[in-house]
């Protein structure tokens, strides 16, 4: 076999490859093995078929076996290539005793980097953070051991209510309990809208639809609770735990929870920032028909799917505003993958046993399973184990780019802003 590189573009390469006479003879004679062994031609002896005959008989049915033949020394030989997709056949020609066959490879891309440090992430302030947790958490404590006292008044905002709620649909109940609410002016559920006002004893009535089907409400008020909230002081630490003693012992304390998870969330938020930019100053030698594929295959399972109509209508009606959509969307998800097994590579980042272990341990109560379970299900499960090995790869070069980049402080947002933003 001979293999001669006729056209490139970028990572896509066409190969010509060239089986000789003697070689298409080879494949002949495993094709006419098999036919006969799965075949019976009238005149002859099962098993005893001359390859002529089946020749004669089959045409280019035949040819199509001997060039699958081909094709798999192909696979053979292209196995330990790098390659993006699988080789594509373009084009197959018998002449002259000679197959030759032309294949479209798809190798991966070559990636190539800018200066890391081009890169900008921001960290919220952590003094700034911590004191408005310390805030947060204080006001969450005072409102948890509020002094609470029967009212035999008007519910108002702010006092806490025990309610027997009834849900019916029709004739037929759906539930019917007991629940307990603290009236809250932002709280703009309607059944606690309908409570604001009544007395011990009262029955609010009300009905809503959703989904053309309409839900009938019955509330009956069977308490309401004045709530006194409780100081900022050292009487409030006291509440909260016998640990404390004073005002400061339990800020100490929350300021060193409040640092814990900081440092846990804020460390992740950088991770997904420098993971989220690194396209940026990624270079990626990716060819239009790369892209392409991906594209044309996005599109294909989207009609498959019945998604197609409402992804066209999201783009004006325009395939071609789709297309360079997914373009976009597929050349940045590329990039961002190829630049993780780059920098892994050029750095000689691992993932070890050790880690992968650890990793199970920590997942094995989100799956409900014993941690042993957990690392046995990585150890034997190939698609878990590389998903897990990948997810950790990608944190340990997030790592090491947050010593490259450039990381900004700012101060954390209001809750107008993030009210915005939502």
């Amino acid at each position: 076999m001979e293999k001669k590189e006729i056209e490139r573009d970028k990572n896509v390469v066409l190969y010509e490859f060239v089986f000789d006479e003697k070689e298409v003879s080879s494949f002949e004679d495993v094709v006419t093995a098999r036919l006969n062994r799965s075949m019976t031609v009238p005149g002859f002896r099962k098993g005893k078929v001359p390859k002529t005959i089946f020749k004669m008989r089959l045409g280019e049915e035949f040819n199509g076996y001997v060039l699958d033949e081909a094709a798999d020394k192909i696979l053979e030989k292209m196995e330990k290539e790098k390659l993006f997709i699988s080789p594509i056949m373009k084009d197959y020609e018998f002449k002259d005793g000679n197959l030759i066959v032309k294949i479209e490879v798809h190798e991966k891309p070559r990636v190539s980097f800018e200066d890391f440090s081009k890169i900008e992430v921001e960290k919220v302030k952590e003094d700034s953070v911590i004191e408005k947790y310390v805030e947060k958490r204080l006001e969450e404590l005072r409102e948890k051991h509020a002094l609470v006292e029967p009212k035999d008044g008007e519910a108002e905002h702010g006092d806490l209510v025990r309610v027997k709620m009834k849900v019916s649909l029709g004739d037929k109940v759906l539930d019917e309990k007991e629940y307990e609410y603290i009236l809250k002016e932002d709280d703009d559920r309607p059944f606690v809208k309908e409570i604001v006002g009544k007395k011990k004893g009262d029955v609010v009535k009300f009905s809503r639809e959703f989904k053309d089907k309409k839900y009938d409400y019955e509330v009956e008020i069977l308490q309401v609770y004045s709530r006194t909230l409780m100081d900022i002081s050292d009487e409030l630490a006291r509440t909260v735990s016998n640990e404390f003693e004073t005002l400061e012992q339990l800020k100490e304390h929350l300021t060193k929870e409040g640092k814990e998870i900081y440092d846990v969330e804020m460390k992740e938020n950088l991770r997904e920032q420098v993971l989220e930019k690194l396209p940026e100053v990624t270079n990626l030698d990716i060819s239009d028909k790369t892209l392409d594929y991906f594209v044309e295959r996005a599109i294909l399972r989207m009609k498959e799917k019945g998604e197609y109509e409402k992804a066209i209508k999201e783009h004006e009606g325009d395939e071609k505003k789709l297309k360079e959509d997914l373009r976009g969307i597929f050349l940045r998800d590329f990039k961002r993958s190829l630049a993780i097994e780059k920098i892994s590579e050029d750095e000689n980042i691992k993932v070890t046993e050790e880690e992968l272990e650890k990793e199970a341990e920590l997942l094995a109560p989100f799956w409900g399973i014993s941690k042993e379970r957990a690392k046995a299900i990585v150890k034997s499960k190939e698609d878990i184990r590389e998903d897990l090995e990948w997810a950790i790869l990608k944190k340990k070069v997030a790592d090491f780019l947050l010593e490259k980049v450039k990381i900004v402080e700012i101060e954390p947002k209001s809750s107008e802003e993030e009210g915005d933003k939502e």
